[in-house]
């Protein structure tokens, strides 16, 4: 499957819905605003807004409902590159094979385009109709985002050093990444309305999906699991897991289509040698 091709329409959507909830580089304060847009708009698949409306639509839902969800987890996602790349955390000069956010705009800039990026995203959620809808959408994106969700995992990343076990990955692993890709595929349902009887499948899909995200990640970086797994363990894990996660919608049929070809993609991502530069 072809990823672009696949999802074009969403990924027309998404960068419009970006565009458009993003101030213009032109307003001020111009600088902050140029940043928040370099760190958003310098290329990625769009993974988890294309979750988002997956799952909106696999939950009876219309695309139109999940766009503003969508952007706010991307936003989420990009204000957490951003901070990541920062010297304190990774340090890293590149991201997507472009200079990042602090190589570009200096450090302090990067710090406050993150922050920016971050609420942002709640502001945007802010814009869904809905009264209790926004309170459910809030309550799922800010849990997934915080120290409890992917700031935990960070600093449980930070402070593991070399005294790392599975356990201790897992639970990296877990909140770090898979926290907002289960986010992204629950906000999509709750912004379709959906029941228990939804809810329930879609979050242990985003959940697995999550794992299996993380789990192909380390075998392009060579790093996180492969330093106590073989690559061909994970590869069967990552597998596992996306099987687990299309056997965990099937009760939503047809209409989880997409979630199920979101499955394959990630399927066709694992590579077959780890330690490859990947841009995520």
């Amino acid at each position: 499957m072809k990823y672009e091709t696949y999802f074009k329409s969403y990924l027309k959507s998404i960068e419009a819905t970006l565009e458009k909830v993003l101030p213009g580089d032109g307003i001020p304060p111009c600088r902050l605003h140029e940043a928040m847009r370099y760190a958003v708009f310098s290329g990625g698949k769009r993974f988890r807004p294309v979750l988002t409306l997956a799952a909106c639509e696999a939950s009876g839902g219309k695309v139109e409902q999940a766009l503003y969800p969508a952007a706010a987890a991307e936003l989420v996602h990009s204000y957490s590159l951003v901070h990541d790349d920062l010297p304190a955390l990774d340090n890293d000069d590149l991201r997507r094979g472009v200079l990042t956010c602090h190589k570009q705009f200096g450090e302090a800039m990067a710090i406050l385009a993150g922050d920016g990026l971050l609420t942002l995203a709640f502001q945007v959620l802010g814009l869904v109709a809905d009264g209790a809808k926004v309170r459910a959408l809030l309550a799922e994106l800010s849990t997934a985002s915080g120290s409890c969700g992917m700031i935990g995992g960070q600093v449980a990343d930070l402070e593991a050093g070399k005294d790392l076990d599975l356990p201790m990955l897992d639970y990296i692993s877990i909140h770090k990444t898979g926290k907002l890709i289960k986010a992204s595929a629950v906000c999509g349902a709750l912004a379709a309305n959906a029941g228990k009887e939804v809810l329930q499948p879609m979050t242990k899909y985003g959940e697995l999906v999550g794992m299996a995200f993380q789990t192909i990640d380390d075998l392009f970086d060579g790093d996180g699991y492969t330093k106590l797994m073989k690559p061909k363990e994970l590869r069967d894990q990552a597998r596992d897991l996306i099987a687990q996660a299309m056997r965990a919608i099937k009760p939503l049929g047809r209409k989880a289509q997409k979630l199920q070809a979101i499955a394959e993609f990630l399927i066709e991502r694992i590579p077959r040698n780890h330690h490859v530069t990947v841009a995520r």
